[in-house]
C-alpha cells in the first residue's frame, strides 16, 4: 500500500471515527428508524434496480466499507449471507448488534475489521455471488484499485452492486466545501478545532440543506456535516468514471438509480422510482423517438441536444467541475479562477435561451456567480445567507444529486 494511500486511508478513519456517517437509524430509538429505512431500501432496490428481494435468497455478499451495516441488514432479512468488511471498529461494533437485532439468522454472517486493501485475495476472489460497496470508494485515495478489489471478489455470472456520489450532481455539494474552506482562510484567525469551526459554519450558511437531508435519512446533523464538509477526500467519479471501471473489469452494465437510462429520471437514492407521473410524461419524449427512428440511439442522443455548440459546453462543464472536484481545505484555488471559467460556461449558455433547461443552467451559472462574489467581499455570515436566501436553484431542494447506485453484471 502506497504512503500517499494509506495516509488518506488513516485521515479518513480518524474523521469517521469521531462521527460516523452511516447511522441511518440505529442511533434512534426504537423500531420505527429501522421499518422506515427497510421500506425505502426495498423501493430502492424492488423498483429503482430492479432487484426484487426474493433476488437475494441464498446469496453470498460481501460489503467493502460496510460501516454500521445499515445499508446491508435488508439484504440479510431477505436471504443472503453477509461478509461485511469495515475498517473503523467502532463502526463494526454498530453492525454487529444491528445484525444480532435484526438478521434472522446472525450465524450466517461474518464481520471482518480491515482495510479493504488488507484483504487476503487468494482465500476470498471469486467467492461472491454480489460484491457490494456503497459510499466509500469517494473516499479513498485509489479509486479503481479499490474497484478492481471489488469485482475480484464475485464469481462470474454475478453482480456487483457499486454506489458513491457524482462529480456534476455533487457540484453544489463542493461549492459549499470551497466556501467554507475559504470563510476559514478569509477570517486569518488562530482556530484550535477546525472541526468544530467548519460545523458552525455549515449550520450558519447551510442549515436548510441539512434539515433536508434529514427529512430524507434521518443522520445527525453533526453526521452530515462531517461525511459533507469534514472529511477531506471526497473525489466524487462521474458516470463516465464508473462505466470505465465496468469497461476495464469486463463487467456488462444492468441499471442505476437515479437512472441514467433516460433524462433525469430519479432524484435521489431515496425517491421513491414508482412516479408513475413523470414515467408517463418522460414516456412522450421517448415515443416521439420511437415514431422517427431511423438511425438509432446516438441519433435519439443528437435529438435531445440542448446546446448548439454542446460539445464545447461539455468540455468546459468539465474543466469547472475539475476545479472543484476533491476539494480540500488547503486549496489554492482563486475566485477569480473559478469566474473565469464560469463566464465562458455562462457565455454559451446564453447564445441558446430556447429550451427550459438553458433558462435553467443561465440561472444556476447566474446564481454561483453571485455566491462566489459575496463571499470574496463579505466575512459576515449572515449577509452571505441572506443571499443565498434569495436564490432559485443554487443550495436550495435537493441541491443536486448526491449519490448513485449502479448494478452490473460479471459474465461467465
Amino acid at each position: 500500500m502506497s504512503k500517499k494511500l494509506k495516509f488518506i486511508e488513516q485521515q479518513t478513519l480518524s474523521t469517521f471515527k469521531k462521527e460516523i456517517p452511516s447511522q441511518y437509524f440505529s442511533h434512534l430509538h426504537g423500531k420505527k428508524g429501522f421499518n422506515d429505512h427497510h421500506l425505502k431500501v426495498e423501493k430502492l432496490y424492488r423498483f429503482g434496480l430492479v432487484l426484487p428481494p426474493e433476488f437475494f435468497l441464498g446469496k453470498k455478499i460481501v460489503d467493502l466499507g460496510a460501516g454500521t451495516g445499515e445499508n446491508t441488514i435488508s439484504l440479510a432479512r431477505w436471504g443472503a449471507s453477509l461478509t461485511l468488511v469495515e475498517i473503523n471498529s467502532n463502526a463494526l461494533e454498530i453492525a454487529k448488534s444491528i445484525f444480532s437485532k435484526y438478521s434472522k439468522n446472525y450465524s450466517k454472517h461474518k464481520f471482518i475489521n480491515s482495510s479493504l486493501y488488507d484483504l487476503n485475495l487468494k482465500l476470498l476472489a471469486g467467492t461472491f455471488d454480489i460484491s457490494h460497496s456503497r459510499g466509500v470508494f469517494t473516499h479513498v485515495e485509489n479509486k479503481f484499485k479499490a474497484f478492481k478489489i471489488l469485482s475480484s471478489l464475485t464469481k462470474p455470472g454475478g453482480y456487483i452492486i457499486y454506489g458513491d456520489r457524482n462529480t456534476l450532481g455533487g457540484v453544489q455539494e463542493m461549492l459549499q466545501r470551497y466556501a467554507i474552506y475559504y470563510l476559514i482562510k478569509k477570517f486569518n484567525k488562530k482556530i484550535i478545532d477546525t472541526d468544530t469551526e467548519i460545523v458552525n459554519i455549515a449550520e450558519k450558511l447551510f442549515s436548510e440543506d441539512i434539515d433536508r437531508s434529514q427529512a430524507s435519512v434521518p443522520r445527525t446533523r453533526k453526521a452530515i456535516i462531517f461525511d459533507r464538509w469534514v472529511i477531506q477526500q471526497q473525489d466524487d467519479p462521474s458516470v463516465d468514471d464508473v462505466l470505465d471501471f465496468f469497461e476495464k473489469e469486463g463487467l456488462e452494465y444492468i441499471s442505476s438509480w437515479p437512472s441514467i437510462n433516460f433524462i433525469g429520471r430519479g432524484v435521489s437514492t431515496y425517491s421513491d422510482p414508482r412516479n408513475l407521473t413523470a414515467l408517463r410524461t418522460g414516456a412522450r419524449l421517448v415515443e416521439n423517438l420511437w415514431m422517427i427512428l431511423n438511425k438509432g440511439e446516438l441519433e435519439n442522443i443528437s435529438s435531445c441536444n440542448f446546446l448548439d455548440n454542446n460539445q464545447v459546453f461539455y468540455k468546459q462543464l468539465n474543466i469547472f467541475s475539475k476545479l472543484l472536484r476533491n476539494i480540500k481545505i488547503n486549496n489554492d484555488i482563486s475566485i477569480n479562477r473559478l469566474l473565469d471559467s464560469l463566464k465562458i460556461l455562462n457565455s454559451i449558455v446564453k447564445k441558446n435561451t430556447a429550451s427550459e433547461l438553458n433558462k435553467r443552467l443561465n440561472i444556476f451559472f447566474e446564481e454561483v456567480k453571485k455566491f462566489l462574489k459575496i463571499l470574496e467581499k463579505e466575512q459576515d455570515l449572515n449577509l452571505i445567507k441572506h443571499t443565498i436566501k434569495d436564490f432559485q436553484i443554487l443550495f436550495k431542494g435537493y441541491s443536486g444529486v448526491r449519490h448513485v447506485d449502479y448494478v452490473a453484471y460479471k459474465p461467465k
